[in-house]
């Protein structure tokens, strides 16, 4: 998988340079350990990721399932 962050614009530029550097790094840590478990991301996956690290997601929103997964409530 290409490194995450890569892909800037001049409009996603709402974080500062260090916060940018942790989320790159963060979501990079993260993409190799799900790929160490034999698990790949998808494309959505990688625009979500990217969108965190752009930050156009905070990390709440970030670590959230996915819609279509989420569990109903009861």
């Amino acid at each position: 998988m290409a490194e995450m962050g890569s892909h800037e614009t001049e409009l996603t530029k709402t974080t500062s340079g260090a916060e940018h550097d942790r989320r790159i790094a963060a979501v990079n840590y993260a993409c190799a350990s799900v790929g160490l478990e034999g698990f790949s991301l998808s494309a959505a996956d990688e625009e979500h990721a990217q969108r965190f690290i752009n930050g156009d997601i905070d990390l709440e929103e970030f670590v959230q399932p996915p819609r279509a997964l989420a569990s109903p409530k009861a």
